[in-house]
């Protein structure tokens, strides 16, 4: 049988890891991006790719080689983004633009693109976002608007795209402990979601047979939104 291909950006580090290490070992080859020189990589399971969301010419390159190596891609995960809290008063412009250059552009950008390859068989495009779109905390105005941004993408294409087979999930996380929590006080890992438990639902989703729509999925820990 021949291998299911994945695609995650932003899959080198923290959840993004957690779920390609989940998908390679469920049996996907899968690449992972990370905007930092992946030359100094070394994985085991993973195939790292060189990927800046900013920069056009990087997106073109990635799925050109998609396309001569595979020609087709079974799974897309959006799960690269950057986050600048804080007052909205005190944001500028700048800060705006290269959030939304991230995490929205970049991401509109690769969706684009992987469309040609997912649906030559049929796949599964799957995004991280953020459970701030359902329940809003203060000093997140700017990543929280992104992932609305996202979060339309993923509804509108789930009905533009599904005559095609190809199919989309937007996953809500809430709390998710990964190195950046270390060190921070009153936040603990027992009161967190586990990157590998991500990684867990992630490769279900991708797994699961195109004759199910998986439109909105929402994790929290238990004790919901910190």
């Amino acid at each position: 049988m021949e291998k299911k291909v994945a695609l995650v950006v932003g899959g080198l580090r923290g959840i993004g890891k957690a779920v390609s290490c989940k998908l390679a070992q469920s049996g996907f080859i899968t690449y992972a991006t990370s905007r930092a020189n992946v030359q100094e990589i070394s994985e085991d399971i993973l195939i790292p790719l060189q990927l800046d969301l900013t920069c056009e010419k990087d997106i073109h390159k990635v799925f050109e080689m998609l396309d001569e190596k595979h020609g087709k891609l079974d799974v897309l995960v959006n799960n690269a983004g950057i986050s600048s809290p804080g007052p909205f008063e005190n944001a500028d412009s700048n800060e705006w633009d290269s959030l939304f250059q991230t995490n929205v552009f970049g991401i509109f950008s690769c969706t684009q693109k992987a469309f040609p390859l997912l649906k030559e068989q049929g796949g599964r495009i799957i995004n991280i976002s953020s459970i701030t779109t359902k329940k809003p905390l203060p000093q997140n105005a700017i990543y929280t608007a992104s992932k609305h941004a996202l979060n339309g993408l993923g509804e509108t294409l789930a009905e533009e795209w599904y005559p095609h087979k190809v199919l989309t999930t937007n996953i809500l996380l809430g709390a998710t402990y990964t190195d950046l929590w270390k060190g921070v006080d009153a936040f603990s890992p027992e009161d967190m979601l586990d990157v590998k438990e991500v990684g867990r639902i992630v490769s279900f989703i991708a797994s699961t047979p195109l004759s199910v729509r998986i439109d909105e999925l929402i994790l929290t820990p238990p004790k919901g939104v910190l």
